[in-house]
């Protein structure tokens, strides 16, 4: 497993065009590796600058993204995840950042599929993250974290007539491991829906 970072260069117009579509991002994630690979990424914003991570089975080639993307000479960072997740043990306390995409279920009629809509307030977005924490070898305090960002983003799927709209909220704070495997299970596969769409990473520091 690899966890990359590169930095972006937000005053490249394909680069605001690629962070408005999370559509046109993805394939461009996706375009880093000859072979198929299912990857996760989000953006992070650290000290006035903008940065995509990737974390991946297979080692990323940014040379494509470099070149639309990036300033020149960026070239990125690429580390080995799995011996870092390794390390990762029951009772530990991280300190973790994650962006996820809080929705629930609306089911009208009995036996029909559920139709999914966004949490709307931060109340139910926090309520949401604490609900699915558990099930991802982790636990958290009420205290223990915050929300830092959270918005709503509409784009097009492949054709025009098939629109998205998600949303997204970003938590950072303190958790414990209660279940090491399905925790790092976690942080490889991401939690929740929309990790095409740069949902679904977690993040921690020892």
């Amino acid at each position: 497993m690899y966890l990359s970072r590169i930095r972006l260069d937000v005053s490249r117009n394909k680069t605001m065009r690629a962070i408005s579509s999370p559509q046109i991002l993805h394939a461009m994630v996706e375009g880093c590796f000859s072979q198929k690979n299912r990857t996760l990424w989000r953006l992070d914003s650290l000290n006035g600058q903008l940065y995509l991570l990737v974390v991946s089975k297979y080692e990323p080639n940014f040379e494509s993204l470099q070149v639309q993307l990036c300033e020149n000479g960026e070239i990125g960072l690429i580390k080995n995840y799995s011996s870092f997740l390794a390390k990762i043990e029951n009772g530990q306390k991280l300190r973790f950042r994650f962006r996820g995409n809080p929705v629930y279920n609306v089911v009208q009629n009995k036996g029909e599929r559920g139709k999914v809509k966004p949490h709307m307030s931060e109340k139910h977005k926090r309520a949401w993250f604490l609900k699915i924490s558990e099930k991802n070898g982790f636990v958290l305090e009420e205290n223990s974290f915050i929300m830092v960002d959270t918005g709503q983003q509409r784009f097009y799927k492949q054709v025009k007539h098939n629109r998205v709209e998600l949303s997204h909220a970003t938590f950072e704070g303190i958790l414990t491991v209660t279940d090491s495997e399905k925790f790092v299970t976690a942080m490889i596969h991401g939690i929740g829906r929309g990790k095409a769409y740069g949902c679904g990473m977690m993040t921690v520091i020892m």
